[in-house]
């Protein structure tokens, strides 16, 4: 619904509704995912055959993707749609072996850090 109304805010264009059904989209995703994660089962599976540690790689590689796809969405939003479909084609199809990897991983080391200096706080959710 906040996605919807900022759509039409903001005028109403092709671009924002895209925008807001990708975002929509995302969240649906990221809820689920999480619900999925607090299921009873899955999380004893992970703490009995995951590390702290590699829990931690996991939760950092699942918001790696969630922060790729928000990079998208926003490009859509500021940008239109084909600023988003130029991002989409040059980091996802055109330099896919390279790219993708090299951003994931990048992505991936900010968010174990991010984890890890928001557990010594312990303010982290997770």
């Amino acid at each position: 619904m906040t996605f919807a109304f900022v759509s039409y805010w903001h005028g109403s264009y092709e671009d924002l509704w895209c925008w807001a059904a990708l975002n929509w989209l995302g969240v649906t995703v990221e809820s689920g995912a999480q619900r999925l994660l607090e299921m009873p089962c899955i999380r004893e599976t992970l703490t009995r055959y995951l590390s702290p540690q590699a829990r931690r790689r996991l939760h950092a590689l699942l918001a790696s993707c969630s922060t790729s796809m928000l990079i998208l969405f926003n490009l859509v939003f500021l940008g239109g749609i084909h600023v988003g479909q130029i991002y989409w084609y040059r980091i996802f199809l055109q330099g896919l072996e390279v790219i993708v990897i090299t951003i994931q991983l990048t992505k991936m080391c900010c968010s174990v850090g991010d984890i890890a200096l928001w557990g010594q706080k312990g303010e982290w959710p997770g």
